[in-house]
C-alpha cells in the first residue's frame, strides 16, 4: 500500500507541485501574508515549516537573537520577527534571500537577511535560537532551487554545519532542527555526534504516505 501511495504520488502530486509552483503564489498562515516566489521552498506544501511554527508559538521570542539558517521564503523569521525577535536569516538561495526581504516588507517587521553559505557572510556572534530546516537527501544539488533538498552526497552541508555550529552558539542556545523518517538519520546523528552535538527527540508528527517528520533540540555533549 506504501508503494502504491508513494507510486500516486510520483505520478500525481509531484508534478502538480512542480506545475504550480512555476509561478509566484500567496500564502497566508496565522494573520501573516507572504509571497512565495518560484523555486522557493513553499511552506504550505510541506510540514515542516508549520511543525517548527507551532513549536515557536510556544517560546518567548521577545528581544532573543535569533537565526534562521536556510530561510527560504522567510515565513518563520517573519513570525519570529513578529514576535519582537532580533532576527537574521540567510539561505544560499539568493532567489529565497529576496524573498524573506520581501515578505519581510510586506509584514512590515525588521529583519536581516542575506546570501550565505551556512555560515560563510555571517558576523561573529552567538544566538538565543538558531532554527535550521536543512536540506537532508544524499545527493548533489544541481540547480539553486535543489539546494532547498540535497545536502550533498556526503553530507558535506551536516558536515560543514556541525564544524561551524559552535561559532556561533552556546550551552544556553536553543537549536532545533527538524528531519524526516526518509532521510539517512543515523549517518547524521553521527556527523553531529563527531563534532560535539547530539540530538534530543523534541516532538514527532506523522506525514503523508506513512512518513514521519522529527522536531529535535541540538545540544553540546
Amino acid at each position: 500500500m506504501r508503494k502504491y501511495l508513494k507510486y500516486l504520488s510520483s505520478v500525481i502530486l509531484i508534478p502538480f507541485f512542480r506545475w504550480y509552483l512555476r509561478k509566484e503564489r500567496a500564502y497566508a498562515y496565522d494573520g501573516i501574508s507572504i509571497t512565495v516566489k518560484p523555486g522557493v521552498f513553499h511552506p504550505g506544501f510541506f510540514y515542516s515549516t508549520k511543525f517548527i511554527l507551532d513549536y515557536l508559538k510556544k517560546q518567548d521570542l521577545a528581544g532573543r537573537k535569533f537565526l534562521e539558517l536556510g530561510c527560504g521564503s522567510g515565513l518563520i523569521s517573519v513570525f519570529a520577527a513578529k514576535q519582537r525577535a532580533l532576527v537574521v536569516a540567510s539561505d544560499i538561495s539568493k532567489t529565497a534571500v529576496e524573498n524573506t526581504q520581501l515578505n519581510a516588507r510586506k509584514n512590515e517587521v525588521d529583519l536581516n537577511a542575506f546570501q550565505s553559505d551556512l555560515f560563510q557572510a555571517h558576523q561573529k556572534q552567538i544566538y538565543d535560537w538558531v532554527v535550521i530546516n536543512p536540506p537532508y537527501y544524499a545527493k548533489r544539488p544541481q540547480t539553486e532551487a535543489e539546494y532547498a533538498w540535497y545536502c550533498g552526497e556526503n553530507f558535506e552541508y551536516f558536515q560543514a554545519l556541525f564544524r561551524e555550529l559552535p561559532g556561533y552558539s552556546n550551552t544556553e542556545s536553543q537549536i532545533i532542527m527538524i528531519l524526516t523518517k526518509g532521510c539517512d538519520l543515523e549517518a547524521i546523528g553521527s556527523i553531529s555526534r563527531k563534532n560535539g552535538f547530539v540530538f534530543d527527540l523534541i516532538a514527532e508528527k506523522n506525514v503523508l504516505f506513512d512518513e514521519k517528520d522529527f522536531l529535535f533540540a541540538i545540544k553540546r555533549i
